[in-house]
């Protein structure tokens, strides 16, 4: 530690040595010649120059220090307090340092700069103590003091921050990804519309819809009105309907023999059989062969179309 010292010191005295301008001082005063080890100590500076003169004051740092292997270390830099003074302005800055290790220290002259970079004055060099706290070896062994808090100074703070920025700006960003991503689902949910599940209507069976329909015709009296083949061709187109519906045997495209056939595979009683055939074939005669029924025709094709229905809902067809 004395050789970083003894290069430290050469280094103050050289700058002190150099050719200052007139008109310019500078100076520089210790809070304390006597520190503990860990304490901090202030230096007081003070430039005094002419008005309308710029200088150039260095400030030190940590770099600064490494690079001169300096054997303390820096804490902060106050701000510059300037005061006017007739033709000049007085310059005040207070400059806080720290030591670790015990021993005899040097603190540097500062040189100050004209704007042409030319040495105008320097402080002088300031020498200090470091010491430890002094064991008395007599008096008895005392507990352990308890933890103590340790204020936490900015110029520490601002280090953690150099250190970690990387890392705080990587972390932010994330966290502000999962917000945005969050607040985006809420918001999605909140405006999105509720699904309506509409179930299926249950499907009617054939034969309910085959008697609701004779019904409707029944009330349109279609025959009254001398309507006689569009009654038949409705009746019938009823009972076709109704046998595709209950059997699936396409009896919408087929003609009254082939109905009969394909409803032989089923358990229709013949008597039902019977009946429905003689309305199919009463209502071809009015549709192909222009034949007029009677009145008691109309009823009988009606109620034995709605009989065939009533009779054959719970009949299905013999695979």
């Amino acid at each position: 530690m004395f050789g970083k010292q003894f290069t430290f010191f050469i280094i103050s005295i050289w700058l002190y040595a150099s050719v200052f301008a007139q008109d310019y001082s500078a100076k520089a005063k210790l809070d304390s010649a006597h520190i503990l080890i860990g304490d901090y100590l202030n230096v007081n500076l003070e430039v005094t120059a002419p008005k309308g003169k710029s200088v150039i004051i260095p400030q030190l740092n940590d770099k600064i220090l490494q690079e001169a292997e300096a054997p303390f270390d820096w804490i902060a830099n106050s701000k510059f307090d300037t005061v006017v003074e007739n033709d000049y302005y007085l310059l005040k800055q207070r400059i806080t340092i720290t030591a670790f290790d015990s021993g005899s220290y040097v603190f540097p002259a500062i040189p100050v700069f004209d704007v042409d970079s030319q040495i105008v004055a320097q402080t002088n060099p300031l020498f200090f103590e470091v010491n430890t706290i002094a064991v008395d070896t007599t008096a008895d062994v005392k507990d352990i003091k308890d933890i103590s808090n340790i204020p936490f100074s900015f110029h520490e703070l601002w280090l953690y921050v150099k250190e970690y920025a990387l890392f705080m700006v990587v972390g932010l960003l994330v966290i502000g990804l999962i917000v945005y991503t969050v607040w985006r689902y809420i918001k999605k949910k909140r405006t999105q519309k509720p699904v309506i599940v509409v179930k299926p209507k249950p499907k009617i069976k054939p034969h309910i819809t085959a008697l609701k329909e004779l019904e409707k015709l029944r009330q349109k009296k279609l025959c009254e009105q001398g309507k006689t083949k569009e009654y038949y061709s409705e009746l019938i187109d009823i009972v076709r309907i109704y046998i595709d519906g209950q059997w699936e045997i396409g009896a919408m495209e087929m003609v009254t023999s082939e109905i009969m056939d394909a409803l032989k595979n089923t358990e229709i009683h013949a008597e039902v059989m019977k009946k429905l055939y003689q309305a199919c074939s009463i209502a071809d005669l009015v549709k192909f062969a222009k034949y007029i029924p009677l009145p008691t025709d109309h009823d009988a094709a009606f109620k034995d179309c709605k009989e065939f229905v009533e009779r054959t809902a719970e009949i299905a067809i013999n695979e």
